[in-house]
């Protein structure tokens, strides 16, 4: 008698993407940014009078691409995986992307009527629309797909930065939204130098922390899964810095010098750690390390090229504790490693 096999259904588990299909879906994502921060610069220099705008039509342009690339990556699935159901056919990684396209979608058409009934926001407003905030949350489920699927593929501890890249661009366009939505908080955008009542200080020293919150946790993203490939420190440091410059013109250019120097010394320093064992006290010296090199080279740059009025104890108190909010953040993000005794 002869036996019939028949091929199985195939499980989400074994359907993966590679990472030219990952680098595509990066590709995407970065048009749907840069039109974020195109329509960023119009919304702070009062550019934006209604909803349908050239800002916009890049902005929902690269959701439509984002969108249309992730429905042909299921397509091709299901067409290669016959015996697979549509929701199987979903990239391993792509479920909260998928949800993120629909929820965008939503938050398009909510905008749309936001503004024709509400008119159009400015500034801070313009941040805290929750139209806008729907269109955050679809935006974050999108661009953090290939993280989570490179996340599930890549066994490596110590892959390449090529063999990364689309991971650490996931990785990097999250954490720019993420500082868009909190650009009244980026102390480079701020004449902070200038604050001497006690209320603008300490609105100046928590934006310090989070500007450096934002700029050393992707780094420790990385960290708890690979060990950092040389160059991630400067790939994420002027990723975030050239992007929020954008939103003045390029005025504060200054902050992409400071970072890019911060950024290599950083990759110089994570390099020397042959060790992968994150919990190597090294690793925290380092992000000890990046805010005094950050926010030192940012205060020696004022006493040069600009004022700065503020007593050693405030300046220096400032740059200690970011360093000390780096330091135990890396700390809570290391993983922890039970002990034989255990």
């Amino acid at each position: 008698m002869k036996v019939v096999s028949m091929p199985m259904t195939v499980t989400p588990s074994q359907v993966r993407t590679g990472a030219s299909q990952h680098s595509i879906t990066m590709i995407m994502g970065m048009w749907l940014i840069i039109g974020l921060f195109i329509d960023g610069f119009a919304h702070n220099h009062g550019a934006v009078e209604t909803f349908f705008t050239p800002w916009h039509g890049i902005l929902y342009s690269g959701y439509l691409a984002c969108a249309v690339w992730i429905f042909m990556m299921i397509r091709m699935n299901k067409i290669t995986h016959r015996y697979a159901t549509w929701t199987e056919a979903i990239p391993v990684g792509y479920k909260l992307g998928v949800a993120g396209v629909i929820l965008f979608f939503i938050g398009g058409l909510g905008d749309m009527y936001w503004h024709t009934v509400f008119g159009i926001e400015k500034n801070i407003a313009a941040l805290l629309s929750p139209t806008h905030l729907l269109l955050l949350a679809g935006a974050l489920m999108i661009l953090t797909s290939p993280y989570r699927a490179i996340s599930h593929a890549e066994k490596g501890a110590a892959p390449t930065f090529r063999q990364l890249l689309p991971a650490l661009t996931s990785i990097g366009l999250t954490f720019t939204v993420f500082a868009f939505f909190l650009m009244y908080a980026w102390s480079f955008r701020q004449n902070l130098w200038m604050a001497r009542e006690q209320d603008a200080i300490g609105r100046a020293i928590v934006d310090f922390m989070l500007t450096t919150m934002i700029l050393v946790i992707p780094l420790m993203f990385v960290l708890r899964r690979w060990k950092l490939p040389f160059g991630t420190v400067t790939f994420f440091f002027l990723f975030e810095a050239i992007f929020l410059a954008v939103l003045d013109g390029f005025a504060h250019y200054g902050s992409i010098v400071i970072l890019l120097i911060s950024g290599i010394i950083g990759d110089v320093l994570f390099h020397g750690i042959k060790e992968r064992e994150v919990t190597d006290w090294r690793y925290k010296g380092v992000f000890f390390i990046l805010p005094v090199l950050i926010w030192g080279l940012y205060f020696i740059g004022l006493k040069l090229f600009h004022t700065l009025d503020w007593p050693p104890e405030l300046w220096g108190g400032a740059i200690f504790l970011c360093a000390l909010c780096s330091l135990g953040l890396s700390i809570l993000a290391a993983p922890v490693t039970p002990s034989r005794s255990e």
